[in-house]
């Protein structure tokens, strides 16, 4: 079954919106006298509001199958800016990046409907050269109109509070996709296929895909239950089939607001055949969702890479290890994945993500609470060599796809050209902006490179993006703690609080984030739960001793010299223990090490603090030195307690 899905029929910005049904811009309430491709391009930067729209995609989108000049796109932009009375050299609405393409830096929110604030907004603006009685005489009848309909309020709802409540119109969870096979012995494969999908889908632009776990809460229930719950406007559910050789794949796009099924198809393939199904999935959902990617793009971001079945399947198999890693914390599982993915790399050399995989086991970005690996020089040469190897053969095999973009601004760290980096990685961004673990690798670049409100616009896209998949990431707030953005720090842990009061992940960040604010009885309300939740004894024993010292209790030496004996604390943990206990000489004193070239990796990790002072690695400084890197001015913590105090 297939059917056509309605687009939102507004595009709402601050000041102006745009009927995409009429294609009409009103700017404050006026209809405006913009017409033809510049409203078809204003339209194009509006449905990607933040988000960098190249010169190319505007030349697909704005005038297909037509050759035409760079001066054509600067003139519309140049009467979009006119319209909505923007300045090109001071812009506040439409930006320029200079030789790739433009950006739309307001806020849009997609409607169907305007609601009565609009509507007044438009009377009162329209009535500016009307003479003042009549002006009164309008105005008195549209209040007593207002008046009438707030009375209707209780037994009617509005339809614009009903519209703020609405899912985004492009939202889909993907639920796991069950194993029917007779056996049941494939749920490996059905876990991995639902896990390339959301990973697919949520590499569109313009789509919001909820979170796995979001997805995975809402099993056996009703489809309209499940949208309501996670706040989507479709679901897609299926299941899988393996017997005799033959896989059999079943998806359903399912609108969730009455339940409607708009488009459903069944897969039936032979073993060299199986690849295709994931990929034809995604394209199709994507299209189903009027996603603005052309065709080809929308091929190119949902293919993996590899034409061999058997390399794919393993691939599948260490994803669905990876996910249950995540559930389980078990470390077999951890394993398990590895080894899946070492598999899929020696049977397709070909097969960049698998490299990918493989090489992102040395380097965990499980949880960020402090760096659970033990650092002994041995364990870290040869953990170099191996992520080297496999990032080598990620860029080598990947060339002219996104991500080639996103490995070789790995390999540039690791060569310490941090600038290069952040430029391969924001370029790499401007392709894929919701991908998370880019942004996440993004708010340790930009500390690299002292660039501390590069580091908060990541920290709002985690939250923002997190927040809108129905799992908010504690990255977030430690993101915009690491880029002294506090007081979002602080909102941000209150609103994820709110959400998931029972993570302790997000208490553990938020408790930092608070203290860092100067809320120290809120804080201090979190120690309790901290301390018994799962969280590793060395996050504990940190979190009580940043409120020991905000609270100046003497006894935060004591708490420090317990973190530092304990079997298994991180270099990382002891560290950040004696900072904060006004030891620095101590502190410093366990890196020292690490200022040596085998082991500087490890020690440019430390860059992320903002109370880390550089200079006292002549190595480490040395190459900031020839990148032309200028850190800024320490800062430490405010809760800290004073030199010699603890």
């Amino acid at each position: 079954m297939s059917g056509e899905m309605s687009q939102p029929r507004y595009l709402v910005a601050n000041q102006f919106w745009l009927d995409c049904l009429d294609e009409r811009l009103w700017v404050k309430g006026t209809a405006s006298k913009l017409v033809g491709k510049p409203v078809a391009l204003l339209k194009a930067l509006m449905e990607r509001p933040h988000v960098l729209v190249t010169k190319d995609e505007l030349f697909e989108r704005v005038w297909p199958d037509v050759t035409v000049s760079e001066a054509v796109l600067t003139t519309a932009v140049k009467e979009a800016r006119q319209a909505l009375g923007d300045k090109a050299r001071k812009p506040t609405i439409i930006e320029t990046v200079h030789g790739r393409g433009y950006r739309l830096k307001v806020d849009v929110d997609a409607r169907d409907i305007l609601g009565r604030g609009r509507a007044f907004q438009g009377w009162r603006d329209q009535l500016k050269d009307v003479p003042i009685w009549r002006a009164t005489a309008i105005l008195v009848a549209i209040l007593a109109i207002a008046g009438a309909l707030t009375f209707i309020g209780p037994f009617s709802k509005p339809a614009e509070i009903a519209q703020a409540q609405a899912p985004y119109p492009k939202s889909i969870a993907v639920l796991p996709f069950k194993d029917l096979s007779s056996m049941r012995d494939q749920q490996w494969f059905a876990a991995g296929i639902t896990e390339e999908i959301l990973n697919s889908l949520a590499r569109a632009p313009d789509l919001h895909v909820a979170a796995r776990t979001s997805a995975e809460v809402a099993d056996d229930q009703d489809v309209r239950t499940i949208g309501r719950k996670l706040n989507v406007a479709y679901v897609l559910e299926g299941s899988v089939r393996r017997d005799g050789g033959r896989t059999r794949v079943t998806a359903q796009l399912i609108r969730s607001s009455d339940g409607m099924h708009l488009w459903s198809q069944n897969f039936d393939r032979g073993a060299a055949d199986v690849i295709d199904i994931q990929e034809q999935i995604a394209v199709a959902i994507a299209r189903s969702l009027q996603s603005v990617m052309s065709p080809a793009k929308l091929q190119a971001m949902v293919n993996l890479g590899t034409r061999s079945v058997d390399a794919y399947q393993e691939y599948l198999r260490g994803l669905a290890y990876q996910e249950r890693e995540l559930e389980t914390g078990d470390a077999a599982d951890t394993q398990n994945a590895f080894d899946a993915f070492e598999r899929a790399r020696r049977l397709d050399p070909q097969f960049a993500a698998a490299h990918w995989a493989a090489a992102s086991q040395y380097f965990s970005r499980a949880t960020r609470v402090g760096s659970a690996a033990r650092q002994s020089g041995d364990d870290e040469r040869g953990r170099m060599k191996e992520y080297l190897l496999r990032v080598d053969a990620a860029i080598a095999s990947s060339d002219g796809r996104p991500e080639n973009l996103k490995y070789r601004s790995a390999r540039a760290l690791v060569d310490y050209r941090f600038k290069d980096a952040v430029t391969l990685m924001r370029q790499y961004l401007d392709q894929r902006p919701r991908e998370l673990d880019a942004w996440d690798d993004l708010v340790n670049l930009s500390a690299y490179i002292g660039d501390r409100r590069l580091g908060a616009e990541a920290a709002r896209t985690i939250q923002q993006q997190s927040v809108e998949s129905g799992r908010p990431l504690s990255r977030a707030i430690t993101a915009s703690v690491l880029a002294l953005d506090i007081p979002n720090a602080v909102q941000r842990s209150r609103q994820q609080l709110k959400m998931r009061p029972g993570e302790a992940l997000i208490q553990y960040q938020a408790h930092r984030a608070l203290l860092w604010g100067g809320y120290r009885d809120e804080a201090r309300a979190l120690i309790g739960p901290i301390r018994e939740s799962s969280l590793p004894e060395e996050n504990k024993l940190l979190a009580e001793l940043r409120q020991a010292c905000a609270d100046g209790d003497s006894g935060a030496r004591d708490i420090a010299l317990k973190l530092d004996g304990l079997k298994g604390a991180s270099t990382s943990g002891r560290w950040q223990a004696w900072m904060l206990a006004g030891d620095e000489e101590r502190a410093y004193a366990l890196i020292k090490p690490l200022d040596q070239p085998d082991r500087l990796s490890t020690l440019v990790q430390y860059m992320t603090y903002p109370d880390f002072d550089a200079r006292r690695f002549p190595l480490l400084q040395s190459k900031l030195d020839e990148d032309g890197i200028v850190r800024p001015a320490l800062v430490r913590p405010p809760y800290a307690c004073a030199p010699g105090k603890a």
